[in-house]
């Protein structure tokens, strides 16, 4: 099972946080390299999309996660 296929259940926020956690990054030190606040990051992991400003930008920010932790985007822009 490659890092981003979805688990059984799991939300596109999950499948980002288990990734970044498997690269033993902290959310802190992924959005200090992405240029993003903690606490937008932190909204994405756990699937908090009100806190974040419109979908387009939700969107773009899990495309720069993925590329950021080199896995596939794909099934977490499915999800």
């Amino acid at each position: 099972m490659s890092e981003a296929t979805p688990a059984a259940g799991a939300s596109a926020g999950a499948l980002l946080r288990a990734a970044r956690e498997k690269r033993g990054l902290h959310i802190a030190a992924l959005a200090a390299a992405i240029k993003v606040a903690p606490r937008k990051l932190d909204a994405l992991e756990n699937d908090r999309w009100s806190e974040l400003p419109d979908a387009t930008f939700t969107r773009a920010l899990a495309q720069t996660v993925c590329r950021s932790l080199k896995i596939d985007a794909k099934p977490v822009l499915d999800l």
